[in-house]
């Protein structure tokens, strides 16, 4: 009875590992350390948030939706974390005051789209404005620096030998995964986006679907708020400026339409978009291409994967049409 419920991979999704195996090949091709061990622990390092984050923006993006403000919501959760961390405060009670918090700041962005009816691009671009706006008040235009703390270990430390923000990225993937295939909120949440009139004619509380899913991303970014402490020692003002697009992209890519069709985009998915990106990234510096041009990559390969989305559609709205004809 599950398996029904269980969303095909797409075109996009194959496309995406057969594209991430290329770029990994070509770029080892291309460099001599692409392939070594330290600069693959250099991809985990700075794809950690990114990845993380992900989950939450898939799983909005799937019911049609859109977060614009992860970025500036990682900036005040880093600097409240930074704060913290000076003060002398224990981890484990940092660790849960920035979950909080992000889910709290995720369910304002929810709460906004559900109640007010809101359209979630123009919610999450407001509450994106408001939280660079309290960024640069809370720092001050100050950075906070020498963050030394034991969460560094996160993004430095390995067990038996494996990179812990890898066992971090998959533990997370996995459970998610579970939650949004195998779960009932997982299907009522394909159902919501697939079609959210139909959703509420068979008693899915679409709106509880959306808000958990916003608060979600939000304690997503709350977690990926340590991670990037953990990794820089620092908070700057110009903290998560590009976290919402490089999301997007590496959603986008993974196969989950902007336009939100429910019975398209999985995790696993989205993690091969991940790190499609990340090894994009990391190549680009690497082959020392102006780094100016890493948004100009990352913003055609949205634009591209809208265009694939559409010459797909279309091609099914004209075989649909064919079969009617005959």
């Amino acid at each position: 009875m599950i398996k029904k419920y269980i969303p095909q991979p797409n075109k996009r999704e194959y496309f995406t590992f057969i594209f991430l195996i290329v770029e990994i090949i070509l770029f080892s091709l291309l460099t001599d350390n692409f392939l070594s061990k330290s600069n693959f622990i250099s991809v985990l390092q700075n794809s950690a948030e990114i990845a993380l984050i992900s989950i939450g923006m898939t799983m909005v993006m799937i019911q049609g939706g859109v977060d614009l403000s992860v970025g500036s919501m990682m900036g005040i959760l880093a600097i409240i974390a930074g704060r913290m961390i000076e003060s002398g405060v224990n981890n484990l009670a940092i660790l849960m005051v920035v979950l909080v918090l992000g889910s709290l700041m995720g369910s304002v962005n929810g709460l906004i789209v559900t109640k007010l009816q809101v359209p979630e691009i123009i919610t999450t671009i407001g509450t994106m404005n408001i939280g660079r706006t309290a960024i640069f008040m809370m720092l001050g235009g100050r950075w906070i620096t020498g963050l030394k703390t034991s969460i560094s270990v996160l993004s430095t430390g390995q067990v038996l030998g494996i990179p812990i923000l890898l066992i971090i990225i998959l533990a997370f993937y996995g459970i998610f995964y579970y939650i949004t295939i195998y779960t009932k909120f997982g299907r009522h949440m394909y159902a919501v986006g697939s079609n959210n009139d139909s959703a509420l004619m068979i008693g899915i509380n679409s709106d509880k679907i959306k808000l958990v899913s916003y608060m979600i991303t939000g304690a997503m970014v709350g977690l990926s708020s340590l991670l990037y402490i953990s990794r820089m020692g620092s908070v700057e003002m110009s903290i998560g400026i590009d976290t919402a697009l490089q999301c997007i992209a590496a959603v986008t890519l993974g196969g989950t339409s902007i336009k939100g069709k429910g019975s398209k985009g999985t995790l696993l998915g989205t993690l091969a978009g991940v790190f499609f990106i990340s090894f994009l990234r990391n190549g680009i510096v690497i082959l020392g291409i102006p780094s100016l041009l890493e948004n100009t990559f990352i913003g055609s390969l949205i634009i591209l994967s809208l265009l694939f989305d559409y010459f797909v559609d279309r091609s099914r709205e004209k075989r649909k049409a064919a079969k009617i004809a005959q």
